[in-house]
């Protein structure tokens, strides 16, 4: 994130960014530093890196940052899909009510603002993805609105920093631990293996059909909303405190991944759905509060309908399932028996570009 530009004082600037959410589709939470670290150190898997697989999905996050000159500091935040919205002029932690990522991506770009005399700041967001899905909604969010901002300052925008800074400002916002296997999904887009290793995290895209792909994925959302952070720090505090089921468990979802990218170079989605089900088993053990009575019935009733596989996308305890069949011909069985039982079947067409300008 490189370069400035300056403005005649009479302008008025804007950017609208568009990115996408993911699923998740195996080493989910590895992502979560310093875990890949451990489990390289404790299980000998130094050898290859710890890897997340994830498909983003056209359920996209949408922010328009626009700037005005103003010799005081003043911002409004409004969210379509909330139908909220606030103004002021002051960023304090308890200022801007529900605009907890507006307020905070603002306060980091405040100074260089009002140095350059762009002191009014307006945002508007709107998110195709349910609040609290698992799909990493938040993240795009974030990724947008950091995007937007970059780009009105006249900044060559660096993915892999970007992607940084994203995770940085929602561990400060959770008060947690965050992952970043979100942030990857949204500038990038496609279906790719995020690697985590010592020097850092990076993305290479897997070769394969996300179209097809997508033809045999249903997505759902069980109406629950879930709290990412509860369950992670859950999984965490036991990785920690060495807890040896917990780590062997982690491990054996490290050990999954693999299978999981070969079979998609493969285009082997019978094998594709049956790692979705082999990584659910292991993930719903790893803390109380991942499987949810209503997650659990609506995954049961996919499967009895002829879905061949799945799991919960995120951090479980509520959000979305990914369930897949072997034959496209079965979606539309599932997808209804998912709706008589009370989910909620979502768009889980493929994302191939990551952000987008319009």
């Amino acid at each position: 994130m490189t370069g400035m530009s300056t403005y005649p004082t009479n302008d008025v600037i804007s950017c609208t960014v568009q990115a996408p959410t993911r699923i998740d589709l195996a080493g989910g939470t590895l992502d979560i530093w310093p875990l890949a670290a451990i489990l390289q150190e404790k299980f000998e898997l130094w050898n290859a890196p710890v890897e997340t697989v994830n498909m983003a999905v056209e359920l996209r996050a949408e922010a328009k940052v626009t700037l005005k000159h103003a010799k005081e500091f003043s911002w409004s935040f409004n969210d379509k899909s909330l139908g909220r919205s606030a103004e002021g002029s002051s960023l304090h932690q308890n200022d801007a009510g529900d605009f907890v990522l507006h307020r905070a991506v603002t306060r980091l770009y405040k100074n260089q603002l009002t140095e350059r005399g762009l002191a009014n700041v307006s945002i508007e967001t709107n998110a195709q993805a349910p609040r609290g899905s698992g799909l990493g909604g938040s993240s795009s969010l974030v990724i947008a609105l950091l995007t937007a901002f970059e780009k009105l300052l006249g900044r060559t925008v660096d993915g892999n920093e970007l992607c940084r800074t994203a995770q940085t400002l929602e561990a400060g916002i959770l008060g947690n631990l965050a992952g970043n296997q979100d942030h990857f999904a949204a500038y990038f887009g496609g279906l790719q293996a995020v690697q985590h290793t010592s020097f850092g995290t990076t993305t290479t895209q897997i070769d394969s059909d996300p179209q097809t792909l997508a033809r045999h994925l249903i997505l759902a959302h069980s109406g629950q909303q879930h709290f990412s952070a509860f369950n992670n720090w859950l999984v965490l505090e036991k990785v920690l405190t060495n807890d040896a089921a917990v780590l062997e468990r982690c491990a054996g979802i490290a050990k999954i991944v693999p299978d999981m990218k070969r079979e998609l170079q493969n285009k082997n989605w019978k094998k594709v759905a049956r790692l979705l089900s082999a990584e659910w088993d292991i993930r719903r053990t790893l803390a109380a509060g991942i499987v949810t009575p209503v997650l659990e019935a609506l995954y049961t009733t996919a499967i009895k309908a002829g879905a061949s596989g799945g799991k919960v996308c995120g951090a479980g305890g509520g959000g979305v399932l990914v369930m897949m069949v072997d034959d496209p011909l079965q979606k539309p069985a599932v997808e209804a028996a998912l709706r008589a039982a009370g989910g909620e079947v979502l768009n889980c067409a493929p994302a191939m570009k990551g952000i987008v300008y319009s």
